[in-house]
């Protein structure tokens, strides 16, 4: 027997008050106005939107109000049996309590973003909790991006998120810093849209970092939001770790010093670079030794003898490279590569590309091995970071 109207909204406004189904599956307002018939839930009118963007072999979208038609017994009953809750389990299993969503900012590309891999490319059910879990600290992570000044003015900046720290430079051939930001307990967060007359096209995509010290507006070059959350996340990781680690100390560069003979003995390469580094951007010869992941120079152009003394050395673990020639250096200097430390960021030139190539590749699978050893497996699907594994 096929069911009137009423009895149909009725049943419809029933299921609303069903454990879980009175607020949007996907960004918890309350406002259960529409429904995904195929797969059994309510949601928003705006995530309804988005939904029906994806298309009618993902999410089949109808009104609970203006498209009672459709509703009949069999769809009811699925309704009853999912729900928001069951939705929620589903295709919410594997989230990073890192993740941003749209049940925190109300920016549409946020929700777009969100709707899109939890439905289209299921990037959060159970199966994906191993994407979950980071070896901790992370690799760095550069790029270009703008940040607003304290007069309100938009400024590209070269930035580098290294272990607890991000900082920015006028550009990516400078080693030092114009300015930096440290991770402890910050604050990362994309804003909605203002949607004003003052709003500016950097304003439209953004995010903020806020911290007790200051407060940092910063947009994507390309205007991209994979790039914002790819961003956030890593700040937000970086956040969580060394918030709850703030008595990790970095590695110090020049920490110790050696023989060129002692060194020899457990030698992974060596060779001469010009190096460039901290306030002087003269360019220095120096012949460089790796042995036991700890990275030695000489002041001198050629092998050293076995009595010579080194001036200084980096330990490798908690320090990152950079493989790319830097566009901003001379057509001369195209051999370049960078080495990331906790104080500052080195420039090596090697004279021949493939010497560059082999320092590149030591250097990396050094710089693995001493994370591998000695970092710590996070698994940030927990709401807390504490549980964790070493790796050794």
């Amino acid at each position: 027997m096929k069911m009137n109207m009423t009895k149909k909204l009725a049943a419809i406004r029933a299921l609303h008050k069903l454990l879980g189904n009175s607020n949007c599956t996907d960004c918890s307002v309350d406002d259960v106005s529409w429904a995904v018939l195929n797969l059994g839930f309510f949601v928003c009118v705006n995530c309804a939107g988005v939904h029906r963007g994806l298309g009618v072999e993902y999410s089949q979208v109808r009104s609970t109000e203006l498209d009672v038609d459709c509703w009949d017994e069999k769809i009811l009953e699925e309704f009853r049996k999912k729900g928001n809750e069951l939705a929620r389990k589903t295709y919410e299993a594997a989230v990073p309590c890192y993740h941003i969503t749209p049940r925190e900012t109300s920016h549409s590309a946020v929700r777009k973003y969100w709707i899109e891999r939890k439905y289209k490319e299921k990037a959060y059910t159970a199966d994906k909790k191993a994407q979950t879990i980071f070896n901790m600290p992370e690799r760095a992570r550069i790029g270009w991006l703008f940040k607003r000044n304290d007069a309100g003015k938009w400024q590209k900046r070269y930035f580098v998120l290294f272990r607890e720290k991000l900082s920015y430079f006028r550009d990516s051939a400078t080693s030092l810093p114009s300015g930096s930001i440290l991770m402890h307990d910050a604050k990362i967060t994309i804003p909605k849209r203002e949607r004003s007359p003052k709003e500016t096209e950097h304003d439209k995509l953004k995010f903020v970092i806020t911290t007790d010290k200051r407060t940092l507006h910063v947009s994507p070059v390309n205007k991209n939001i994979e790039d914002v959350m790819s961003w956030c996340h890593a700040l937000r990781r970086s956040s969580l770790y060394f918030g709850e680690h703030k008595s990790i100390k970095s590695p110090r560069v020049n920490e110790k010093k050696s023989m060129y003979g002692t060194l020899a003995k457990d030698l992974q390469y060596e060779g001469p670079l010009d190096k460039q580094g901290g306030s002087f951007m003269t360019w220095k010869t120096r012949w460089f030794v790796l042995s036991k992941d700890v990275l030695y120079y000489f002041k001198c152009k050629e092998k050293p003898k076995e009595n010579d003394m080194s001036a200084g050395s980096i330990s490798l673990f908690g320090c990152d490279i950079v493989e790319e020639p830097d566009s901003k250096m001379s057509k001369s200097k195209i051999s370049v590569f960078r080495l990331l430390t906790p104080e500052r960021t080195f420039f090596f030139l090697a004279k021949e590309e493939t010497r560059r190539l082999k320092w590149i590749e030591v250097l990396s699978k050094s710089i693995s091995n001493q994370l591998e050893k000695k970092g710590t497996k996070v698994d940030f699907h927990r709401k807390s970071v504490f549980e964790m594994k070493n790796t050794d």
